[in-house]
């Protein structure tokens, strides 16, 4: 009785506790590839976490390690990225990131409408060289694939 009380107690706590993420990946083509994966404690942490960490045979241009902080600021989400981890990156890897960030946090953080990118702490006017990040990213623009 115990250890079925235990068991019960266990997967419950773990349904409270846990999350359906999507993750956004890329196929070959370049297309989107949506899969599903368990989050727990820090959803947006894991989903910068899967994005780097790509399943066999899809893409990313998320790198590891490339979220410095976020914030949440009323319907707003503040991503802070470092640098560093952004150079070389050539105008398609630049736009790939993006929609790869942005489709992902649109499909999970529901009570997020503004994205805003900030680097190394600091607003800049362009993400490494190429893509303008100066205005925020808004929900009804990006959380459909393709981007238009």
């Amino acid at each position: 009785m115990r250890k079925s009380v235990f068991v019960l107690v266990f997967l419950m706590a773990s349904a409270l506790f846990s999350v359906e993420l999507k993750i956004c990946y890329l196929n070959e083509d370049l297309l989107p590839i949506v899969k599903v994966t368990e989050g727990r404690d820090n959803p947006v942490l894991e989903i910068f976490e899967a994005l780097s960490s790509p399943p066999e045979g899809l893409k990313t241009f998320v790198p590891e390690g490339v979220l410095r902080a976020y914030f949440f600021v009323g319907d707003y989400l503040i991503l802070d990225f470092y640098g560093e981890k952004l150079k070389g990156m050539d105008f398609d890897s630049e736009r790939y990131f993006l929609h790869q960030v942005l489709y992902t946090i649109f499909l999970n953080v529901k009570g997020v409408n503004n994205v805003y990118i900030i680097i190394d702490g600091k607003k800049r006017d362009v993400l490494a060289k190429h893509v303008d990040i100066r205005f925020s990213f808004p929900r009804e623009v990006w959380e459909k694939w393709p981007i238009r």
